[in-house]
């Protein structure tokens, strides 16, 4: 794995470069001035394959460098890793808006660098399949014929992995695995308070199964996109996790009124140029599950805490069911 580090602390430069070599990474570029970085990066034949940024640096801080490399497109996934000493909600939350795939805190230690960087070289491959999935459905999307109702109906939502975030293209959506990170930082951080709420599009399946691969993804990007501006000017950080379920990280203290956002959340959609299944036969649903609050905790458990915000979901749903069916009986 191609390696460089940027750190104006020649002590820490020298100490990730030890733990590095270590570790077993011999293709590692050292640099204590963020000045040069983007044209070093650029200039290289091969790519970078990690990037490991310290915050505060004089001149040009790790976060600013961060949103200058994510605006490379050959480095617009390329996982980067911020090393700070600071570990509050504020700076978390900064770092993974600016494009941070990972972060970390002084001191540390080689084994969590390691860890870290194992984390990195994991998403690479997690992305990497996703992609080689995202290709194959557009390809048989392409082979199959439009009108042959039989195969369109055998397109599940559930068969299809969770969507790349550079797919869905929308401010605040990550992949899973840089969601979890997300998640699994912000939990350490100091007077940490996230309501996680989990959001689903209703009968995904069949609007799935009446669009092609670009018009679902542009579907998922306008409820993204809906999804963000109801939390503004609050920062939301989502995810879609497959299946046409959002999982959102909220962090605002206002208090979320979920019925009056799932109808404002409509209004935003029937103004989009949606898919003709959904402006014709299938108009958009959606429902909120009511928030799960992640207070600080030293190893948040990512799976279990997505599971119970979907249960609370799910939960909603069979509500909201069983009042429509009731209201239908009476």
């Amino acid at each position: 794995m191609k390696i460089i580090a940027v750190d104006d602390d020649d002590i820490a430069l020298g100490l990730l470069n030890e733990c590095l070599c270590q570790g077993g990474y011999e293709h590692v570029t050292l640099m204590s001035s963020p000045a040069m970085v983007l044209d070093k990066m650029m200039a290289t034949a091969m790519p970078y394959e990690c990037v490991l940024l310290d915050v505060e640096m004089p001149g040009k801080s790790g976060t600013q460098l961060c949103a200058e490399i994510r605006d490379l497109p050959r480095y617009r996934n390329t996982p980067i890793i911020m090393i700070t000493k600071h570990a509050d909600h504020a700076a978390v939350q900064q770092a993974f808006a600016n494009g941070a795939t990972d972060y970390m805190t002084k001191p540390f230690d080689f084994f969590e660098v390691l860890t870290r960087i194992r984390v990195a070289e994991r998403l690479v491959q997690e992305r990497q399949s996703a992609l080689d999935s995202y290709v194959a459905m557009q390809q048989s999307a392409a082979r199959t014929d439009a009108s042959s109702p039989p195969l369109r109906a055998s397109r599940r939502a559930d068969t299809v992995p969770p969507l790349l975030e550079s797919e869905i293209k929308s401010d605040g959506i990550l992949s899973l695995s840089v969601f979890q990170n997300y998640l699994e930082q912000i939990a350490r951080s100091d007077e940490s308070s996230v309501n996680l709420m989990a959001i689903k599009i209703r009968r995904i399946d069949e609007i799935f199964a009446g669009t092609t691969p670009v018009e679902f993804t542009c579907f998922l990007k306008a409820v993204a996109d809906a999804l963000a501006q109801e939390f503004r000017p609050d920062t939301v950080f989502m995810t879609h996790s497959g299946g046409g379920t959002y999982l959102c990280a909220h962090s605002g203290t206002n208090a979320i009124d979920r019925a009056a956002m799932q109808q404002s959340v409509l209004v935003r959609l029937s103004l989009r140029d949606l898919p003709h299944i959904c402006r014709q036969e299938i108009p958009p649903e959606i429902i909120i599950g009511d928030p799960l609050i992640l207070t600080t905790t030293a190893k948040l458990n990512f799976r279990r805490a997505a599971k119970a915000a979907t249960a609370r979901m799910e939960r909603r749903d069979d509500a909201s069911h069983s009042m429509v069916a009731s209201r239908m009986a009476g």
